[in-house]
Protein backbone atom coordinates (compact mmCIF):
# COMPACT_ATOMS: atom_id res chain seq x y z
CA UNK A 1 0.00 0.00 0.00
CA UNK A 2 1.11 3.62 -0.88
CA UNK A 3 0.66 4.57 2.54
CA UNK A 4 -1.14 4.01 6.38
CA UNK A 5 -5.02 4.22 6.80
CA UNK A 6 -6.04 7.22 8.42
CA UNK A 7 -5.94 7.06 11.76
CA UNK A 8 -8.86 9.90 12.06
CA UNK A 9 -11.30 10.34 9.50
CA UNK A 10 -13.70 13.65 9.64
CA UNK A 11 -17.05 13.26 7.73
CA UNK A 12 -19.18 16.84 6.92
CA UNK A 13 -22.48 17.07 5.64
CA UNK A 14 -22.30 20.17 3.70
CA UNK A 15 -25.35 18.94 1.90
CA UNK A 16 -28.18 20.38 3.63
CA UNK A 17 -29.88 17.37 2.19
CA UNK A 18 -32.43 15.66 4.41
CA UNK A 19 -31.68 11.94 2.63
CA UNK A 20 -27.71 11.46 4.16
CA UNK A 21 -27.57 10.35 7.28
CA UNK A 22 -23.63 11.81 8.29
CA UNK A 23 -24.08 9.55 11.59
CA UNK A 24 -24.87 6.03 9.48
CA UNK A 25 -21.68 7.14 6.98
CA UNK A 26 -19.46 7.53 10.33
CA UNK A 27 -20.46 4.27 11.37
CA UNK A 28 -19.15 2.28 8.10
CA UNK A 29 -16.36 4.38 8.10
CA UNK A 30 -14.95 3.52 11.52
CA UNK A 31 -16.30 -0.43 10.38
CA UNK A 32 -14.09 -0.67 7.27
CA UNK A 33 -11.39 1.00 9.62
CA UNK A 34 -11.62 -1.28 12.42
CA UNK A 35 -13.12 1.16 15.25
CA UNK A 36 -10.41 3.75 13.92
CA UNK A 37 -11.42 7.04 15.17
CA UNK A 38 -13.89 8.88 12.98
CA UNK A 39 -15.59 12.03 13.54
CA UNK A 40 -19.07 13.64 11.86
CA UNK A 41 -20.08 17.32 11.36
CA UNK A 42 -22.39 19.67 10.03
CA UNK A 43 -21.33 22.35 7.24
CA UNK A 44 -17.66 22.06 6.52
CA UNK A 45 -17.70 26.20 6.02
CA UNK A 46 -19.51 26.89 8.88
CA UNK A 47 -17.19 24.74 11.33
CA UNK A 48 -14.10 25.45 9.75
CA UNK A 49 -14.87 29.57 9.83
CA UNK A 50 -15.85 29.23 13.36
CA UNK A 51 -12.54 27.27 14.29
CA UNK A 52 -10.98 30.18 13.19
CA UNK A 53 -9.96 33.86 15.11
CA UNK A 54 -12.82 36.17 14.07
CA UNK A 55 -10.37 38.79 12.78
CA UNK A 56 -8.76 35.50 10.43
CA UNK A 57 -12.42 34.46 9.84
CA UNK A 58 -13.55 37.60 7.88
CA UNK A 59 -9.52 37.40 6.09
CA UNK A 60 -10.26 34.00 5.21
CA UNK A 61 -13.74 34.51 3.69
CA UNK A 62 -12.50 37.27 1.46
CA UNK A 63 -9.61 34.76 0.30
CA UNK A 64 -11.81 32.34 0.06
CA UNK A 65 -14.86 34.40 -1.86
CA UNK A 66 -11.67 34.92 -4.76
CA UNK A 67 -11.14 31.44 -4.94
CA UNK A 68 -14.18 30.15 -5.52
CA UNK A 69 -15.17 32.94 -7.84
CA UNK A 70 -12.27 31.87 -10.05
CA UNK A 71 -13.22 28.33 -9.61
CA UNK A 72 -16.10 28.84 -11.35
CA UNK A 73 -16.02 27.51 -15.04
CA UNK A 74 -17.23 29.61 -17.43
CA UNK A 75 -16.37 27.72 -20.73
CA UNK A 76 -17.16 23.97 -20.89
CA UNK A 77 -14.80 23.67 -23.60
CA UNK A 78 -10.62 23.99 -24.31
CA UNK A 79 -8.36 25.27 -22.12
CA UNK A 80 -8.93 26.12 -18.13
CA UNK A 81 -8.55 30.17 -17.78
CA UNK A 82 -8.75 31.25 -14.74
CA UNK A 83 -9.52 34.86 -13.99
CA UNK A 84 -10.51 36.98 -11.99
CA UNK A 85 -14.27 37.36 -11.69
CA UNK A 86 -15.93 41.05 -11.33
CA UNK A 87 -16.69 42.20 -7.66
CA UNK A 88 -20.44 41.25 -7.83
CA UNK A 89 -19.78 37.85 -8.21
CA UNK A 90 -17.04 37.02 -5.59
CA UNK A 91 -19.21 39.19 -3.43
CA UNK A 92 -22.24 37.12 -3.97
CA UNK A 93 -19.56 33.58 -3.13
CA UNK A 94 -18.92 35.58 -0.21
CA UNK A 95 -22.39 35.45 0.81
CA UNK A 96 -23.16 32.00 0.35
CA UNK A 97 -20.16 31.05 2.79
CA UNK A 98 -22.41 32.76 5.47
CA UNK A 99 -25.48 31.50 4.27
CA UNK A 100 -26.21 27.63 5.70
CA UNK A 101 -26.55 24.62 3.74
CA UNK A 102 -28.21 23.78 1.19
CA UNK A 103 -26.55 27.13 -1.07
CA UNK A 104 -27.70 27.61 -4.32
CA UNK A 105 -26.68 25.14 -7.27
CA UNK A 106 -26.59 26.01 -10.96
CA UNK A 107 -22.98 27.16 -11.01
CA UNK A 108 -20.04 24.30 -12.47
CA UNK A 109 -17.21 24.96 -10.31
CA UNK A 110 -13.82 23.13 -11.45
CA UNK A 111 -13.17 20.30 -8.63
CA UNK A 112 -9.52 20.66 -8.05
CA UNK A 113 -10.03 24.19 -7.68
CA UNK A 114 -12.86 23.62 -5.06
CA UNK A 115 -10.74 20.76 -3.38
CA UNK A 116 -7.66 23.64 -3.27
CA UNK A 117 -10.44 26.04 -1.79
CA UNK A 118 -11.55 23.47 1.35
CA UNK A 119 -8.19 22.71 1.77
CA UNK A 120 -7.11 26.49 2.63
CA UNK A 121 -10.18 26.35 5.10
CA UNK A 122 -9.09 23.15 6.80
CA UNK A 123 -5.00 24.17 6.82
CA UNK A 124 -7.21 27.39 9.50
CA UNK A 125 -9.18 24.90 11.40
CA UNK A 126 -7.18 22.82 13.00
CA UNK A 127 -7.43 19.52 11.41
CA UNK A 128 -4.00 17.73 10.70
CA UNK A 129 -3.45 17.57 7.67
CA UNK A 130 -2.43 13.59 7.87
CA UNK A 131 -6.67 12.69 8.56
CA UNK A 132 -9.01 12.17 5.75
CA UNK A 133 -11.76 14.52 5.56
CA UNK A 134 -14.37 13.95 3.23
CA UNK A 135 -16.46 16.80 2.29
CA UNK A 136 -20.23 16.01 1.06
CA UNK A 137 -21.55 19.23 -0.34
CA UNK A 138 -25.02 19.86 -3.15
CA UNK A 139 -22.01 22.33 -5.15
CA UNK A 140 -21.55 20.68 -8.47
CA UNK A 141 -17.61 20.21 -10.06
CA UNK A 142 -16.17 18.70 -12.51
CA UNK A 143 -13.01 18.23 -14.02
CA UNK A 144 -11.54 19.25 -17.89
CA UNK A 145 -10.58 15.64 -19.59
CA UNK A 146 -8.01 15.23 -22.09
CA UNK A 147 -10.02 13.36 -24.57
CA UNK A 148 -12.31 15.49 -25.25
CA UNK A 149 -11.09 18.53 -24.22
CA UNK A 150 -14.43 19.48 -22.50
CA UNK A 151 -15.52 19.65 -18.96
CA UNK A 152 -17.55 16.46 -16.98
CA UNK A 153 -19.63 16.47 -13.75
CA UNK A 154 -17.98 14.24 -11.29
CA UNK A 155 -19.15 13.10 -8.34
CA UNK A 156 -15.92 12.90 -6.27
CA UNK A 157 -12.66 14.59 -6.43
CA UNK A 158 -10.01 13.19 -3.76
CA UNK A 159 -6.92 15.61 -2.25
CA UNK A 160 -6.94 16.82 0.77
CA UNK A 161 -10.18 17.00 1.67
CA UNK A 162 -11.90 14.60 -0.71
CA UNK A 163 -15.28 16.45 -1.77
CA UNK A 164 -18.19 14.60 -2.69
CA UNK A 165 -21.02 16.35 -4.56
CA UNK A 166 -24.89 15.38 -4.13
CA UNK A 167 -25.94 17.09 -7.19
CA UNK A 168 -22.72 14.94 -9.01
CA UNK A 169 -24.38 11.72 -7.90
CA UNK A 170 -27.89 12.69 -10.21
CA UNK A 171 -25.66 14.56 -12.85
CA UNK A 172 -22.86 13.23 -13.24
CA UNK A 173 -23.47 9.27 -14.46
CA UNK A 174 -25.32 9.01 -17.01
CA UNK A 175 -29.16 7.51 -17.23
CA UNK A 176 -30.29 5.18 -19.35
CA UNK A 177 -29.53 5.34 -23.03
CA UNK A 178 -33.59 4.71 -23.86
CA UNK A 179 -34.04 8.11 -21.79
CA UNK A 180 -32.34 10.26 -24.19
CA UNK A 181 -33.63 8.63 -27.02
CA UNK A 182 -36.83 8.98 -25.85
CA UNK A 183 -36.36 12.83 -24.64
CA UNK A 184 -34.99 13.30 -28.14
CA UNK A 185 -38.17 11.52 -29.56
CA UNK A 186 -40.20 13.29 -27.55
CA UNK A 187 -41.93 9.60 -26.64
CA UNK A 188 -42.25 9.87 -22.87
CA UNK A 189 -42.91 13.79 -21.19
CA UNK A 190 -40.71 14.59 -18.49
CA UNK A 191 -43.46 13.48 -15.70
CA UNK A 192 -43.37 9.88 -17.36
CA UNK A 193 -39.18 10.23 -16.75
CA UNK A 194 -39.83 11.34 -13.07
CA UNK A 195 -42.12 8.40 -12.49
CA UNK A 196 -39.17 6.09 -12.98
CA UNK A 197 -36.87 6.48 -9.54
CA UNK A 198 -35.69 2.85 -9.51
CA UNK A 199 -33.62 3.65 -12.80
CA UNK A 200 -31.53 6.84 -11.67
CA UNK A 201 -31.13 8.63 -8.20
CA UNK A 202 -33.46 11.97 -7.85
CA UNK A 203 -32.23 15.06 -5.92
CA UNK A 204 -32.66 13.65 -1.74
CA UNK A 205 -33.35 10.08 -2.90
CA UNK A 206 -33.60 7.99 -0.16
CA UNK A 207 -30.91 5.94 -1.63
CA UNK A 208 -28.35 8.29 -1.39
CA UNK A 209 -26.81 7.71 2.39
CA UNK A 210 -26.15 3.88 0.99
CA UNK A 211 -24.80 5.25 -2.31
CA UNK A 212 -22.58 7.52 -0.47
CA UNK A 213 -20.93 4.53 1.46
CA UNK A 214 -19.00 3.92 -1.62
CA UNK A 215 -17.48 7.35 -2.35
CA UNK A 216 -16.74 6.93 1.64
CA UNK A 217 -15.09 3.52 0.80
CA UNK A 218 -13.59 5.01 -2.35
CA UNK A 219 -11.84 8.10 -0.22
CA UNK A 220 -10.20 5.67 2.61
CA UNK A 221 -8.77 3.81 -0.37
CA UNK A 222 -7.14 7.11 -1.87
CA UNK A 223 -5.80 7.74 1.32
CA UNK A 224 -4.84 4.83 2.14
CA UNK A 225 -3.15 3.17 -0.77
CA UNK A 226 -3.33 5.74 -3.62
CA UNK A 227 -5.83 3.46 -5.70
CA UNK A 228 -9.52 4.70 -5.00
CA UNK A 229 -10.84 2.64 -7.85
CA UNK A 230 -11.80 -0.68 -9.30
CA UNK A 231 -12.48 -2.40 -12.62
CA UNK A 232 -15.24 -4.57 -10.89
CA UNK A 233 -18.31 -3.73 -11.26
CA UNK A 234 -19.85 -5.29 -8.02
CA UNK A 235 -17.17 -3.52 -6.10
CA UNK A 236 -18.28 -0.51 -4.24
CA UNK A 237 -14.86 0.85 -5.92
CA UNK A 238 -16.19 0.75 -9.33
CA UNK A 239 -15.78 4.20 -10.41
CA UNK A 240 -19.47 4.19 -12.32
CA UNK A 241 -19.98 6.29 -15.31
CA UNK A 242 -23.63 5.24 -16.10
CA UNK A 243 -26.57 5.31 -13.04
CA UNK A 244 -27.28 1.30 -13.97
CA UNK A 245 -24.10 1.21 -12.92
CA UNK A 246 -23.82 3.14 -10.04
CA UNK A 247 -26.48 1.73 -8.80
CA UNK A 248 -25.55 -2.07 -9.34
CA UNK A 249 -22.45 -1.68 -7.46
CA UNK A 250 -23.66 0.10 -4.43
CA UNK A 251 -27.55 -1.66 -3.90
CA UNK A 252 -27.76 -4.73 -5.77
CA UNK A 253 -24.33 -6.34 -5.79
CA UNK A 254 -24.12 -9.36 -4.01
CA UNK A 255 -21.06 -8.79 -2.19
CA UNK A 256 -19.68 -5.20 -0.95
CA UNK A 257 -16.13 -5.62 -2.20
CA UNK A 258 -14.38 -7.70 -5.13
CA UNK A 259 -12.62 -10.18 -3.74
CA UNK A 260 -9.08 -7.97 -3.77
CA UNK A 261 -10.30 -5.08 -2.08
CA UNK A 262 -12.22 -7.38 0.38
CA UNK A 263 -8.79 -8.85 1.64
CA UNK A 264 -7.51 -5.41 1.25
CA UNK A 265 -10.21 -4.07 3.94
CA UNK A 266 -9.39 -6.66 6.43
CA UNK A 267 -5.94 -5.70 6.05
CA UNK A 268 -6.70 -2.17 7.05
CA UNK A 269 -9.22 -3.33 9.75
CA UNK A 270 -6.52 -4.99 11.37
CA UNK A 271 -3.96 -2.05 11.74
CA UNK A 272 -6.39 -1.00 14.28
CA UNK A 273 -7.28 -4.22 16.31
Amino acid sequence: MASLPPTRVHLFNSSGSPSIDVVELARYARRLLGGAEVRHYGDFIGYCLGACDPSDAERLKADLAEMLSEARVTDLVGKRDRTRQPQPVVEYERRMLERKPPRPVGVLYDGFDLCAAYDLLLSNAGISSDDLVVVITNLLFGTLEGDDGRYHARVIVFGSPCVVSTSGLVEAPARPRAYYLEERLGVTTPQEQEDMPEKWLRVNDPRTTEVLKGYVAQAIFYHATGEPFCEERGCRLFNAHWQEDLLFSQLESEAEFCEYHDRTVKTLSRRYS
